[in-house]
């Protein structure tokens, strides 16, 4: 037994409403059940409730224990005072208000049916990656779907909130933060941090300035990032571009703001991941886009995005995956996959943050017709919706999968889920 299952009885009311009473022996008639509260405060507010011929409005506020009440130290929250009835699954002790005067307590134990107890706690006990998985398809497809457009739009808020975030620190600069999310991105998850360090380390005003030298903004992101600071440099290449970083270091003060190559992760990683190649690829997009915001902006599709990604990077980084050791063929631009991850994770949320922020639903419309026209993600999670016969046609799809999965499967929030509740109402 927990809150969140008292908090669901209360909101839908899956109790005996015959004959209510108080532990006082009043009659009890719920004219409204409120408004949940996610804020600070008792659980349900604007609740109207009868109590013998006395209507009260006001706050409910649940517990497990009517003593919790204490402990939570309610009883001197002056957000409390205005609880006109306390809701329970037991009463072990009497609670009152700072001014003394008793609340009123609702026991729900004895009004709800054992059979719904049973049903709600075989699901969140329930060892199945998936709680409901062998349920699953008695649900309407409508609730499936329903719960994927809640889910997806959470996902979406949840990421467009860490834009905000950054957009905070980097004083509301669209550019500057554009530039740090799609560094991150470019780390993929290995080396996402090094590379927002790096970016961080180095603003985007200062590539800017050397727009028409991708040189320079090589040896800029090489150099901040650590690969230039290694000794006995016998590669000619690095060479140029150590001696063009010390003259720039000194320019723009990076002398102290240059990574550890130890912050950097090659293990396990196939060569076209490695970092010096996602840096060569960035410095070419970078310098090809250096309002790399705007240009997001007046994207119109998925292929005018892969446009301005799958640009070839220098000349020497075509032929090196490291410094000094020359690949064997070509080494391959950005693929497609990396460019759809770079579309999920950096042009979406931007896209997302900056509806939220101007009011312009036209934005938040766009990033979603951009999840639209991208394929699923295949992932452990997604294959685990497809076994479900849950389908899982574009990243629209995935994304919601994977925030279906994470955030309300992983963590039992059946009563939160639209299938959940679904199953849970069954029959009743």
């Amino acid at each position: 037994m927990n809150e969140a299952f008292l908090h669901f009885l209360w909101q839908f009311q899956y109790f005996d409403k015959s004959c209510l009473q108080t532990t006082d022996n009043e009659s009890l008639q719920v004219l409204k059940i409120g408004r949940y509260n996610t804020d600070a405060g008792a659980d349900f507010q604007d609740t109207r409730i009868l109590i013998g011929e006395v209507e009260w409005v006001g706050a409910v506020e649940i517990h497990l224990k009517s003593s919790d009440w204490n402990l939570h130290s309610h009883h001197s929250d002056a957000a409390y005072q205005n609880v006109i009835l306390h809701v329970v699954w037991e009463d072990d002790k009497p609670i009152f208000r700072s001014d003394n005067t008793k609340i009123p307590t609702l026991i729900l134990s004895d009004k709800t049916d054992k059979a719904f107890i049973k049903k709600y706690s075989d699901l969140v006990e329930s060892k199945a990656q998936i709680a409901c998985q062998a349920q699953f398809q008695q649900v309407s497809a409508l609730k499936k779907f329903a719960m994927l457009d809640k889910v997806l739009m959470q996902r979406l808020e949840s990421k467009a909130s860490i834009i905000h975030e950054y957009l905070s620190k980097n004083k509301q600069d669209w550019e500057e933060t554009a530039y740090q999310v799609l560094a991150k991105n470019f780390g993929f998850k290995l080396n996402a941090e090094p590379f927002m360090r790096l970016s961080q380390n180095l603003p985007l005003k200062v590539l800017s300035k050397h727009r028409d030298n991708l040189f320079q903004i090589e040896a800029l992101l090489f150099g901040v990032a650590g690969f230039l600071s290694l000794n006995n440099v016998e590669d000619e290449y690095q060479s140029k571009l150590t001696k063009e970083f010390q003259f720039l270091s000194a320019k723009y003060q990076l002398q102290e703001k240059v990574l550890g190559l130890h912050e950097w992760k090659f293990l396990r990683l196939r060569p076209a991941n490695f970092p010096t190649v996602r840096l060569a690829q960035f410095a070419k997009i970078i310098q090809e886009n250096i309002n790399l915001f705007s240009v997001m902006l007046h994207l119109e599709n998925v292929e005018n995005v892969s446009k301005i990604m799958r640009v070839k990077q220098s000349a020497y980084w075509q032929e090196h995956y490291l410094f000094g050791k020359k690949a064997n063929g070509k080494v391959a631009i950005i693929g497609e996959s990396s460019v759809q991850n770079v579309i999920i994770n950096t042009i979406v949320p931007l896209l997302v943050a900056y509806s939220q922020q101007k009011d312009e639903v036209h934005y938040l419309e766009k990033a979603i017709r951009f999840l639209e026209e991208l394929p699923a993600e295949e992932n452990n999670i997604t294959k685990h919706w497809q076994m479900l016969d849950l389908s899982m046609k574009s990243a629209f799809d995935s994304q919601a999968g994977i925030e279906w999965f994470n955030v309300f499967c992983q963590h039992k929030k059946c009563l939160s889920c639209e299938v959940g509740i679904s199953l849970l109402r069954e029959k009743l």
